[in-house]
């Protein structure tokens, strides 16, 4: 089940910066590159594939690659058993981030509650619906608005395994969520609510359309990866927590 999670969680990645207009995905045996293009750190990392080998090779191999284009980067990794490759790498000077991202999963099918009242959820088919979900997702993380239509552009709507949700209060998109779909796997992303709405069951709602999206996948797991603010309304949903994401930021010069 962890492979398949970290496979669904290189797909979204894979899809956010390959299908963007600055990014780059590159792949080999013991590492994937993801890169935004821009200088944000969370968005350029090397994931580190388990089982974990020669990761000195793999870590010099992303430290090249970001350097060359003088982007800021990190190593993201699941270390569920204490590598001795990872311990390595922080015995070279590899640091540790705080505060790892927890993934949580729920078996499906699952028995959602309704959405709020007032609140409408439409799945995204056009490109005017687009714009809304877009901005409203950037503006919702905390994310420069204007950088919005670089990375979610209209072809991502012509992938069969990803479906857009908005939510919509009075008309206006004030909620967002993205599937995708790989194998058993329903992945949970963009999961935004803007912030005088938050607080009124909007996110919630977005995620039980994802995940309701997935079984018509005929997927039987939903995932997504948790920030503070929403693990415990993840939680109540039922969602546990299956695994951490961790990141090692490079040696200081």
């Amino acid at each position: 089940m962890l492979s398949a999670l970290d496979a669904n969680f290189l797909d979204a990645s894979r899809i956010f910066v390959s299908y963007s207009k600055t990014g780059e995905y590159r792949e080999r045996r013991d590492v994937a590159i993801v890169s935004c293009g821009l200088p944000v750190e969370s968005l350029n990392f090397g994931f580190l594939r388990p089982p974990h080998g020669d990761l000195a090779a793999a870590a010099a191999a992303v430290r090249s690659y970001f350097t060359d284009r003088g982007l800021p980067f990190q190593l993201t990794f699941r270390d569920e058993d204490g590598s001795r490759s990872i311990q390595d790498l922080e015995s070279a000077g590899w640091r540790r981030k705080p505060d790892p991202t927890p993934g949580m999963t729920l078996a499906m099918p699952a028995s959602p509650r309704p959405p709020p009242s007032g609140l409408a959820i439409q799945a995204v088919h056009t490109r005017e619906q687009l714009v809304a979900f877009r901005e409203t997702a950037f503006q919702g993380f905390g994310y420069p608005v204007g950088a919005a239509h670089i990375f979610l552009s209209d072809r991502v709507l012509e992938l069969p395994q990803v479906r857009l949700y908005s939510g919509l209060v009075d008309g206006a998109v004030v909620a967002t969520s993205m599937l995708i779909a790989t194998g058993s796997v329903a992945g949970i992303y963009w999961v935004a609510t803007l912030e005088p709405q938050r607080g009124r069951g909007y996110g919630e709602a977005l995620t039980w359309a994802a995940a309701l999206g997935g079984q018509q996948f005929g997927c039987g797991i939903a995932s997504l990866q948790a920030s503070k603010q929403g693990r415990p309304v993840y939680a109540r949903m039922g969602f546990e927590r299956a695994l951490d994401y961790e990141s090692l930021l490079p040696p200081v010069a």
